[in-house]
C-alpha cells in the first residue's frame, strides 16, 4: 500500500473492490458499514457482523451478470484480492 492514495471509508462511498475468487476482477461497490455507522446492538445480538478497525469496512458489490451483487463483510483496504481501494 506504499505510495497508494486510500479514500477515506464514509458510508455511501463508492469504491472499487477486488474480488476473492475467479478471476479476482475489479467491482464497483457502495460502503454500507463503517465503525461509525454500525448500530452496536446489532454488533451485540450478532445480527451485524462487527469491523477490525476504521479502515475495514462493510461492503455491497455490483457485478455484471444475472445476480445484482452481493455483500462482503469486514473488509480492509488495499490492492490485493479480498480488499478496497
Amino acid at each position: 500500500m506504499i505510495g497508494m492514495h486510500v479514500p477515506e471509508p464514509t458510508l455511501g462511498r463508492i469504491v472499487h473492490y477486488r474480488g476473492k475468487q475467479g478471476r479476482k476482477a475489479m467491482r464497483a461497490a457502495i460502503v454500507t458499514g463503517t465503525m461509525d455507522s454500525l448500530d452496536p446492538d446489532g454488533i451485540a445480538s450478532g445480527d451485524v457482523p462487527p469491523l477490525t478497525d476504521d479502515r475495514h469496512v462493510h461492503l455491497w458489490v455490483f457485478t455484471p451478470g444475472s445476480s445484482a451483487g452481493f455483500p462482503e463483510y469486514n473488509v480492509g483496504p488495499g490492492e490485493e484480492p479480498g480488499q478496497w481501494i
